[in-house]
């Protein structure tokens, strides 16, 4: 099974976050869909988002009067080291198989 960065660093909403955008990397998703595919509430994914996107870690981006949908940020530097620690991980673990 694949180790997350929430598994690897221990846990926290704001990881679990942020590895489903990594795994996830050119979907949009709303806060609803998010906090659906992490099991958590929509209150407390706000709040990880709003940091995330202050990190410029995702983008976020309005849609309509009051929507907003975010996508991970693969231009920032801080997000390509991450997404290169994860494909590393992949590859260990399908070494150690």
């Amino acid at each position: 099974m694949e180790e997350s960065l929430n598994e690897l660093l221990g846990p926290s909403i704001f990881l679990l976050v942020l590895d489903l955008f990594l795994e996830c990397q050119c979907q949009w998703m709303n806060l609803r869909e998010v906090a659906r595919r992490v099991g958590k509430s929509p209150g407390s994914v706000s709040r990880a988002m709003k940091e995330l996107s202050e990190r410029g870690l995702v983008m976020d981006c309005k849609v309509g009067k009051v929507s907003v949908v975010y996508q991970l940020n693969y231009e920032n530097e801080k997000v390509q080291a991450l997404m290169s620690l994860r494909k590393a991980l992949e590859r260990k673990e399908a070494n150690d198989r």
